[in-house]
């Protein structure tokens, strides 16, 4: 059976998520009709094919009926009726939408990449501020493993509303992450020195944040 959640933020920020374990025929079946999208026909990979089915199920979810989804030739998504942000990882995808704001979402799998490549999107100031490794555990994770994750995923997210924002490590500051498993961050966009305030949590094995403009 598949597994969906949906929820919604005091943003007002719609959200749901698939956990990626059904197989394609699988997913085929749920989508129930031979009318499928447009972007579903050109894929050759069966993982995409089944995280296109994932967003369109979920999106027939939120919404409660199919929606047509495109994309700028940025390649971020829009829908008809209000704001949309997507994002894919190995085990979940993730759709918010907002009705007048522009949405911004990110999920990620926590595991090791990101702890190895922390220095790339991180400033030496949010570094600094990392909690130091030990052995207490918060949703079979430490701190500080959870706290580079959450880092990235604030990063991705708030990039899709400030697609200039494009050096994470100079053009996206956060603030220290005090709370764990959920909370909020300030985060500083260097150019222009906008302050914006984004929400994360931990799912599941994985890092959420999400973000409106």
């Amino acid at each position: 059976m598949p597994y969906c959640e949906t929820f919604v933020t005091p943003q007002q920020i719609y959200i749901g998520i698939w956990q990626l374990t059904e197989t394609l025929d699988e997913l085929i079946t749920l989508w129930g009709k031979d009318d499928y999208p447009q972007h579903f026909i050109d894929a050759r990979a069966d993982k995409r094919r089944c995280e296109i089915l994932a967003t369109a199920l979920l999106l027939r979810n939120l919404i409660g009926d199919d929606v047509e989804l495109r994309h700028a030739p940025n390649g971020c998504p829009i829908i008809d009726s209000g704001y949309i942000s997507i994002s894919h990882t190995a085990t979940h995808v993730a759709v918010a939408l907002h009705a007048t704001r522009m949405v911004g979402v990110d999920i990620e799998t926590i595991g090791n990449r990101a702890v190895r490549v922390a220095p790339r999107f991180m400033s030496p100031e949010e570094l600094a501020h990392l909690p130091q490794e030990d052995s207490s555990i918060i949703d079979n994770t430490t701190p500080r493993t959870a706290t580079i994750h959450i880092t990235w995923s604030v990063k991705e997210a708030v990039y899709k509303v400030f697609p200039s924002a494009i050096e994470f490590r100079r053009d996206i500051i956060l603030s220290p992450i005090q709370a764990l498993p959920s909370g909020s961050v300030d985060v500083l966009l260097h150019n222009n020195s906008t302050c914006i305030e984004a929400h994360y949590t931990l799912y599941k094995g994985c890092s959420l944040a999400w973000v409106v403009r």
